[in-house]
């Protein structure tokens, strides 16, 4: 079923509305799309945080999954043709222009449904199948739409994808643990000395030295994802290439203020200044333009 051209640029626009209101990061590396590529990114942004919502949303455990079975009927819905809504109408038509695997898609859903009971993660393993599921299955789907040929292309944007998550994880510390979730694993915890509880003390005088040799293991960890997944940069069509090229400076820049202020997730949630992202965007930019 074909979208009326009229219909479907009103939803566009809502997508490009909703990503510069919420997507705070992801709206400057967005920017350096040409105009289709980036209007599929907003379509895909919106799709993904509408399941995040839900996940995070009000209600118990069964409601909340009960809602992400709705959504996952709705893009069923829409990847056969009938939106059931005028906010599904992009999605219809990103999926089909850049055509996203169904498969992946539901691995998103998959991914945030995992988040509406206590999670626990163990092992390093436990942490890459949670972020393959929040962030790698996006990092696929993303690099559907910037578009490439070498095989190579999505291994390497899942690790993209877990290096974000990973500091994602580690810049929402405080607010996870406060409201239950521990993304860190607990092996890695006992490694140091920890249990979940010890991550909330704040003041670097009330911080542990094993507090401060985890999250060096962990700021090691990112950085190592983010040393192989910059590799799809030269590897994804030339008009997409600024834009994974500015999204890991942002988040290898969150790394290092976190570093800057001796891992203080406690007191202050770090961010960047919109000048600081715009600037790090230029620079991306440029360098991905120079990318062989």
């Amino acid at each position: 079923m074909s979208a009326d051209p009229a219909e479907l640029e009103i939803a566009y626009r809502a997508c490009a509305r909703q990503v510069r209101r919420s997507a705070a990061n992801f709206y400057y590396a967005f920017q350096l799309l040409p105009a289709g590529k980036r209007r599929g990114l907003h379509s895909l942004y919106r799709f993904c945080r509408g399941a995040d919502d839900i996940a995070d949303g009000p209600g118990g455990p069964e409601l909340r999954r009960q809602q992400l079975e709705d959504y996952r009927r709705a893009l069923t819905a829409t990847l056969a043709g009938s939106p059931p809504d005028l906010g599904w109408l992009t999605l219809s038509d990103t999926a089909a222009r850049f055509q996203l695997p169904a498969r992946i898609l539901n691995d998103v859903i998959d991914g945030c449904a995992a988040d509406c009971a206590p999670l626990e993660i163990r092992t390093e393993a436990d942490l890459a199948r949670y972020c393959y599921g929040v962030a790698g299955s996006v990092g696929l789907l993303s690099s559907a739409i910037f578009r490439y040929q070498d095989p190579a292309v999505p291994e390497l944007a899942v690790r993209l994808g877990q290096a974000m998550q990973l500091t994602n994880i580690l810049r929402d510390l405080k607010e996870d643990l406060l409201n239950g979730r521990c993304y860190l694993p607990l092996d890695d915890l006992h490694r140091y000395g920890l249990e979940p509880a010890d991550l909330l003390a704040g003041g670097s005088g009330q911080r542990s030295s094993g507090y401060f040799q985890l999250m060096r293991h962990q700021v090691a960890r990112a950085r190592g994802h983010f040393q192989v997944g910059i590799r799809l940069v030269p590897l994804v069509e030339r008009d997409a290439r600024g834009c994974p090229a500015a999204l890991a400076a942002l988040y290898q820049t969150l790394l290092s203020e976190l570093e800057r202020r001796d891992f203080d997730v406690q007191t202050e949630r770090i961010s960047l200044s919109p000048a600081r992202k715009v600037g790090l965007a230029a620079k991306a930019w440029l360098w991905a333009s120079l990318a062989t």
